[in-house]
């Protein structure tokens, strides 16, 4: 047996034998005037304080996007708090997240919940964008990926996420995101149904 094992329990005994306190437990008895106590009086010593948790912010829910038509500021975390948001990332040049998208316009057609898309080719730019969901008829935000998002995305759902043709498609709620199983386009009653409609 290694010579340190013995010596590292008699350290943790040691330990946890020093931490034990001789502080009183349970129900202080009342004093026998049945009057209180200075030592059973509130104080700031012996009141349990309230404390605030820390807000853990999911970083990919506030992440700041740009719709490329409106200019509009806008986070998945703030159209999460109105209702479900299908997410999609994607290229202009993608017809498989074309055919994607055409069933999203029928999915709108049977329930309410937001769309984005998210450009995630660093060659496309904001106005061709803007052009692309305009001429399909795509009445939901598009924005386009900076490195830091398409970062964010790989590193909670893999490498995927920045190839369009596998139809990257999660669900947004306030929750969090939830990726879809990517490779496949979804009709528009699948996607109602991954949307909880």
């Amino acid at each position: 047996m290694n010579r340190f094992v013995p010596a590292g329990i008699a350290l943790v005994i040691a330990i946890a034998a020093c931490s034990v306190t001789d502080a009183p437990r349970g129900t202080p008895e009342p004093s026998l005037t049945g009057e209180p106590s200075a030592a059973n009086a509130p104080s700031a010593s012996n009141v349990p304080s309230a404390t605030v948790s820390p807000v853990i912010v999911d970083p990919l829910l506030a992440y700041e996007l740009v719709d490329v038509r409106s200019g509009e500021v806008f986070t998945l975390g703030g159209l999460a708090a109105e209702g479900p948001v299908l997410l999609e990332s994607m290229a202009i040049w993608c017809t498989t997240c074309l055919h994607q998208q055409r069933q999203v316009v029928e999915a709108h057609e049977l329930a309410e919940f937001h769309s984005v898309g998210i450009d995630v080719d660093p060659n496309e730019r904001p106005d061709d964008l803007a052009d692309y969901a305009e001429r399909e008829g795509f009445d939901w935000r598009f924005a386009m990926a900076d490195a830091g998002l398409i970062d964010l995305l790989a590193d909670r759902f893999g490498f995927a996420v920045s190839n369009p043709p596998s139809t990257p498609t999660f669900v947004v709620s306030t929750d969090g995101i939830r990726a879809l199983e990517f490779g496949r386009v979804r009709s528009a009653q699948e996607l109602v149904v991954e949307l909880g409609g």
